[in-house]
């Protein structure tokens, strides 16, 4: 007996032993061979880059669709349909087309508007720039008059410049035309990806009952029953707070992106619509987000007139200090439940990862992972009591 139980041990440790080397193995070849996984990852996700963008489009215009299906099967549908599913089919398609008739509306208006408007504006930023640089140059010149070593030195910077133009960026007009053209094939195909995204977002919406049923049942049968409860919690409070942070941060952002640009028209401040672009699409990154928009927009204006650019200082710090203070609260509040500190943690890394992208997505990420965290400690701390 003592036999068979050491000899079981030894095919344990034997069993055990070579399923480590072989892990080891299959570990070495994949880190060997990761620049080319990476690569098929990088083109599964291109080609899925569509699919994944309906499942995002569906997911932000979900709320919206749900307002109009209560709204209509509330006042509209009753007195129509008596059958329940002819009902819930009907309330689904018209609250459907209402949806995407008014994201069409604001992509029709923003293509018709906006767009030219703010073509027009670069074009002229562009056509301008020699200027602006010989109005900071004369500025200078006129400010270091009395000191004749300075005002040498800027006028060498201006001929370093000017040298710069003329034997480098003219020369290399090829390499501008050949990324300019690299710049519109993918301009292209986002928008190609984009109005595939939007059509698939429509069957998503539409038959999302199904999807989410069918989710189910594939997790259920990977995961064990309390793991699959744990997983279905975790993924309800993600929705919670990722869903409600961007929601309202997007729609936040957008209405000081508007009062940017009415405020810099009332002021008269030059490129109202390109600031109130950058601001508004820069605010939606918490803390950093004012001054990473802020920033570049006085540089402008400062090239074009100190005083413009003062004003347009004093004017930005008083709308933000009315997001801060007053909107911001009200319409996000603390939807992460992240101090301070951990906010400011988030940003820094998932920007220093994914750039631009990451500090925009990161403290809802983060604040997910904070709070799964946390619940696991909190729950282990309660064992060890309760022991």
């Amino acid at each position: 007996m003592k036999n068979k139980l050491k000899n079981n041990d030894y095919v344990k440790l034997g069993f055990t032993l070579f399923i480590s080397l072989a892990s080891c193995i299959v570990l070495y070849f994949i880190l060997l061979r990761l620049h080319i996984i990476t690569n098929i990852i990088v083109s599964i996700f291109r080609a899925l880059s569509p699919i994944l963008l309906g499942i995002l489009f569906a997911y932000l215009l979900n709320p919206l669709l749900k307002v109009f299906e209560k709204i209509i099967s509330k006042k509209i549908t009753p007195k129509i349909f008596r059958d329940d599913k002819r009902h819930q089919k009907f309330n689904r398609i018209v609250s459907l087309l209402i949806t995407y008739l008014i994201v069409a509306t604001i992509i029709f208006l923003f293509i018709l508007f906006i767009v030219p408007n703010l073509l027009d504006s670069l074009q002229v930023m562009i056509n301008n720039i020699p200027t602006y640089i010989n109005n900071i140059y004369d500025y200078l010149k006129n400010v270091l008059r009395n000191n004749p070593e300075l005002s040498t030195s800027i006028e060498k910077i201006n001929m370093n410049i000017t040298e710069y133009i003329t034997n480098i960026m003219v020369p290399s007009a090829d390499s501008v035309v050949t990324n300019i053209a690299n710049s519109v094939t993918s301009f292209v195909s986002g928008v190609v990806n984009v109005a595939i995204g939007l059509v698939v977002s429509i069957y998503v919406l539409f038959d999302k009952e199904n999807f989410i049923k069918g989710a189910k049942k594939t997790i259920a049968t990977i995961l064990p029953d309390k793991a699959y409860n744990s997983f279905m919690n975790s993924l309800t409070f993600t929705d919670k707070i990722f869903g409600g942070f961007m929601t309202a941060k997007i729609i936040d952002s957008f209405i000081i992106g508007l009062i940017t640009f009415i405020v810099m028209a009332i002021f008269n401040v030059p490129y109202a619509l390109i600031i109130s672009i950058i601001v508004g699409v820069t605010n939606i990154i918490p803390y950093f987000g004012p001054i990473i928009g802020a920033a570049p927009c006085a540089l402008l204006l400062l090239m074009i007139d100190p005083a413009k650019a003062l004003t347009f200082i004093i004017l930005v710090f008083l709308i933000q200090q009315f997001d801060g203070n007053i909107l911001g609260p009200k319409m996000i509040g603390n939807k992460t439940g992240l101090k301070s500190f951990w906010v400011l943690f988030s940003i820094l890394l998932f920007g220093k990862l994914f750039g631009f992208v990451g500090m925009i997505f990161g403290v809802p990420i983060f604040a997910i992972i904070y709070s799964i965290i946390k619940n696991h400690i909190d729950k282990k701390l309660e064992q060890k009591k309760a022991q």
